[in-house]
């Protein structure tokens, strides 16, 4: 009898057989519990993770939308003027909100240097969306025929810097090239760092035709 004590108690800090099993499955079940524990965490994070991609994502596209947008809508020559050529251009806000605290600067250039009496700034205040505003731009008499022929390069540039509500400092700044076969404008290029917009800004004192 004593040996059947001993076999039932024996080893394991007098623990039997029964006993280690039981431990043993006690012990498998607590790893299973920490790893559907160690899951649920898992889901739970890449469930928050989804949550914030998607409401930043939302946001985003809120934030792309619901914004005002200037840019410029046309620009033609307007001969009709004896003696006083003018290149015109038409901009609009195109967004779905107002502008604010808008800043529209134009220059015109020929053969690759600015005319600084035309390169001017106008704060136009607060722009409504889907109004056209117009602006105009003197070309010299003396260039004028050259540039008709094709025999000059005319270029306009029109720049924008502006707010809209909730937004920072937002800028736009596009330029276009006078095609003589054409006899219409073409896109020759545009910005929206607001550096080139003030570089725009500041260049009708550095640079007289």
């Amino acid at each position: 009898m004593g040996e059947n004590a001993g076999d039932e108690g024996g080893g394991d800090g007098g623990l039997s057989k029964r006993e280690r099993r039981m431990l043993g499955n006690i012990a498998e079940y607590l790893g299973f519990a920490d790893f559907l524990a160690l899951m649920m965490v898992t889901a739970t994070a890449f469930t928050g993770y989804a949550t914030w991609r998607t409401a930043a994502i939302a946001r985003s596209i809120f934030l792309s939308s619901e914004r005002p947008y200037i840019g410029v809508k046309s620009v033609e020559i307007d001969a009709s003027h004896p003696g006083d050529p003018r290149v015109e251009i038409r901009y609009e806000n195109f967004g779905h909100v107002s502008a604010e605290s808008a800043r529209v600067v134009r220059s015109l250039m020929i053969d690759g240097k600015r005319v600084a009496s035309e390169t001017k700034t106008r704060n136009a205040g607060i722009l409504s969306p889907e109004v056209t505003h117009r602006l105009h731009l003197h070309i010299p008499s003396a260039s004028y025929a050259a540039i008709i022929n094709g025999h000059a390069t005319l270029k306009v540039e029109l720049a924008a810097a502006y707010t809209g509500p909730g937004r920072g400092p937002l800028c736009y700044l596009e330029r276009f090239v006078y095609l003589a076969d054409e006899k219409e404008f073409e896109v020759d290029g545009g910005s929206t760092r607001c550096d080139d917009q003030k570089e725009l800004e500041m260049a009708g004192a550095a640079d007289d035709y």
